[in-house]
């Protein structure tokens, strides 16, 4: 038997205890359920991890973040497929760990792993490509309404400041714990797959933001031929980011660009017609930031209703 499918049976196929995978002894798995969405991910060491983050961690976010394409397409978690591509000599160390996580996600997910590639390289390079059901339909992203409500779920901008923790940027004078927590917000974001579920029939459209409230916002905008109209004393923050936006060395309009612009929230954005909005009183952790209305383009107001601009809108790979 070679050497990879002895990495295979050793440490994917004790995950992968499902008919459907066809016990990864095939070339594909084989799947019957019609009614399902399929979105894909990757993560590259050096573009989305360094080579020492946790590898536990590592893989509860590769399943995370596609779990959030579930989520913002109001589907219910199901399966994955894993290909994976990494330096020889980390092979035996690093993938004890990453399965590990892998695991732990799984079974708090509920999900099951079909199959997928294996292969080296001088990077970690991950890509998972995620499966949900749905019984009825899914949400799109690009149907905004004009004069519909723009809502969002969780906070913003946490997890910017995770990142900015990470790199070892600026943002330093937080405590033990609150570098903890905003860290973790980073590592480990909270696919919000209930929420998705809940909002189908209501929402007029809902997409995940994983690129940054203003790009993401932004994009619909431009798909829907509408402006979009947001005000900063209205987005979402945590006790730990107005900590940061009460400190007199940054300028509040480069810390909100953080916020706005980072990425890696991977909370639902989410448009609501008015007629709509009473049945959102049963579900917590969101927020009306704005609303749609005639022209192009995205406008972002402050509490004096005075627009700002932003010279950053979002992360891109290009």
């Amino acid at each position: 038997m070679d050497k990879e499918k002895n990495i295979i049976d050793k440490y994917f196929k004790p995950l992968a205890k499902n008919k459907e995978s066809l016990h990864l002894e095939n070339d594909a798995a084989f799947l019957k359920d019609k009614k399902m969405i399929i979105s894909t991910d990757m993560m590259i060491e050096d573009q989305h991890f360094k080579k020492d983050y946790d590898p536990k961690l590592v893989a509860k976010k590769l399943l995370r973040i596609n779990l959030s394409d579930v989520a913002a397409m109001g589907a219910e978690p199901y399966g994955f497929f894993l290909n994976i591509a990494l330096p020889k000599n980390m092979i035996n160390p690093w993938l004890v760990n990453f399965t590990k996580g892998l695991k732990k996600d799984m079974l708090l997910f509920n999900l099951k792993l079909f199959g997928g590639d294996l292969s080296y390289s001088s990077k970690i390079f991950l890509n998972a490509t995620i499966i949900g059901k749905t019984k009825k339909k899914c949400h799109k992203k690009n149907i905004a309404i004009k004069n519909s409500d723009i809502y969002v779920s969780g906070k913003i901008g946490d997890a910017a400041l995770g990142l900015s923790i990470k790199n070892k940027s600026q943002f330093m004078n937080f405590s033990i714990n609150e570098r903890t927590y905003l860290t973790k917000k980073f590592m480990l974001p909270q696919p919000r797959i209930e929420l998705g579920k809940n909002l189908k029939g209501l929402a007029d459209f809902c997409t995940d933001i994983s690129d940054g409230l203003l790009r993401e916002l932004s994009i619909v905008a431009y798909q829907s031929n509408l402006q979009a109209n947001i005000f900063l004393d209205k987005i979402p923050v945590s006790r730990v980011a107005k900590k940061l936006l009460n400190s007199e060395k940054i300028k509040p309009k480069r810390i909100w660009e953080i916020f706005l612009s980072g990425g890696e929230d991977y909370e639902l954005l989410f448009g609501i017609k008015k007629k709509n909005i009473n049945s959102l009183k049963k579900i917590k952790n969101i927020s009306k930031i704005g609303f749609f209305s005639k022209g192009k383009g995205l406008k972002i107001y402050d509490k004096n209703g005075k627009e700002i601009n932003f010279k950053k809108v979002g992360f891109s790979h290009f």
